[in-house]
């Protein structure tokens, strides 16, 4: 119906008609497109009378730092609806979350929906070794109002922002994983990753001025792990892991210590130059055990950070036990593989594609996909998803993993739930899901069983 051009990218058109030849790739609107959808009385009809709508929101990644939202609820009328940058933002990488969000501000829509975003990708590291001084851009995490677009709530390293966090240096382009524990429909939890390889966790506490410290702050927050370069001083090339991908968060149950733990899982890869095997990438799966506590700010920055040595190594293993004093487990990947999206927890197993590059090809100009493998594993330890009674010894991570046909970087992996037929009788009225990664499907080997439990809808409800 129609098509929009950001105004940043209006002075490139004349350059494209005439495409001349390059040494660089052009990059235009290049980041996720987040729908964001109102429809009061769920008819699925949106009705501006009934006061629906229906927005679309996106970065530019590699084409700037902007981040625009139209609306397009009149789909043949679109209007841009807002449009924010700053001086702090870096490129616009991290996609958009929308949350409604508890926080006492007469700025704040009547939907208390908030726009939550990373502060971007700063290009500083496009250089393989880690960045010996702080990042200059994308260092922060942004509470932007749905409906204005101002910025109601900002934490970062200087003293402007509303949660000032001295340590945080390190760009955020990853998507910031927003959840809603209690099930009020408020956000209460988030956590994200940044290029210093660290993992970050944020409580918000309902009603709380958007300003303020200690008791009065709206949100706290720190760092709970520290899994690549950030912190060691002069690390080697090996050891600069980077986090591209949002945290996967998800709730579990450890028979063995009899308790329950928040997994965050989340595995690094260089997703700036896929090219490159430098990089000692691994697969993290730690354990947050204040699943449901809130923590104030005195907690964060007294938190004892997880660090590498913290976690059990997995690889060419099986049956591990996870002790308490454990901080959780990891995946040492092969010298050639690394992560380069998001991984998926579905019935207590992890699911994530490790992407390996075709150097030799790309070396020589020629054209090279790559391979992709499709790793399933435990949530609790690890363990590959198998009857591991007659596992062979050097095995162990075969039975892990299984190649996937597609090449170049394949996307995260996804859940469908298809629709019965109308005419169905018995089990064939509850078919099984099926585990897609693009278009390559595969069976997850779970039955259908559907049980009663909290559902959250996309959107702003």
């Amino acid at each position: 119906l129609w098509a929009f051009i950001p105004r940043e990218h209006l002075a490139k058109l004349t350059k494209l008609f005439f495409n001349p030849k390059s040494s660089f790739k052009n990059y235009g609107v290049d980041g996720d497109i987040v729908p964001v959808v109102k429809d009061v009385d769920r008819d699925g009809v949106i009705d501006p009378a009934d006061g629906d709508f229906v927005y679309i929101l996106f970065g530019m990644r590699r084409g700037g730092d902007p981040y625009y939202a139209l609306d397009v609820t009149d789909r043949s009328q679109p209007i841009i609806k807002w449009r924010i940058s700053s001086s702090e933002m870096g490129e616009s990488w991290s996609a958009p979350t929308v949350a409604r969000v508890n926080m006492d501000d007469n700025r704040l829509n009547a939907d208390d929906a908030v726009v939550i975003i990373g502060g971007g990708y700063d290009t500083s590291h496009d250089t393989i070794s880690h960045p010996t001084a702080p990042d200059s851009d994308g260092a922060g995490v942004y509470f932007i109002d749905l409906q204005s677009g101002e910025v109601l709530w900002r934490a970062g390293a200087d003293t402007d922002a509303q949660l000032t966090l001295p340590t945080m240096t390190r760009a955020i382009p990853t998507q910031i994983r927003v959840v809603d524990l209690n099930g009020d429909s408020y956000a209460d939890r988030m956590y994200a990753a940044d290029m210093g390889g660290q993992i970050w966790r944020f409580d918000i506490f309902g009603g709380k001025a958007p300003s303020g410290i200690g008791t009065d702050a709206l949100v706290t927050g720190g760092v709970i792990a520290q899994l690549g370069a950030e912190g060691m001083g002069s690390p080697p090339d090996e050891a600069t892991r980077r986090f591209y991908n949002a945290p996967d968060v998800s709730i579990f149950n450890d028979n063995l210590q009899n308790r329950r733990f928040l997994a965050i899982s989340i595995g690094s890869g260089y997703r700036a130059h896929p090219l490159d095997n430098t990089n000692e990438d691994r697969f993290y799966s730690i354990r947050d055990k204040e699943v449901f506590n809130k923590l104030s700010q005195a907690d964060y920055d007294s938190y004892s950070i997880v660090d590498d040595n913290d976690l059990i190594e997995v690889s060419g293993t099986v049956g591990t036990v996870i002790g308490p004093t454990d901080r959780g487990w990891k995946f040492t990947l092969p010298p050639d593989q690394k992560v380069l999206a998001n991984s998926t927890t579905f019935n207590n197993e992890v699911f994530f594609v490790a992407f390996s590059p075709d150097v030799a090809a790309a070396s020589t100009c020629a054209t090279g996909r790559g391979r992709n493998f499709l790793y399933r594993v435990s949530v609790v330890n690890g363990d590959p998803i198998t009857d591991l009674s007659n596992v062979v010894e050097g095995t162990e991570d075969q039975l892990r993993v299984q190649d996937l046909a597609q090449g170049g970087i394949a996307p995260a992996p996804r859940f469908l739930f298809p629709q019965p037929d109308a005419d169905c009788t018995g089990a064939s009225c509850n078919p099984p899901p099926l585990g897609c990664i693009g278009v390559e499907c595969f069976d997850p080997g779970f039955q259908n069983n559907p049980v009663r439990t909290l559902w959250t809808q996309d959107g702003i409800e």
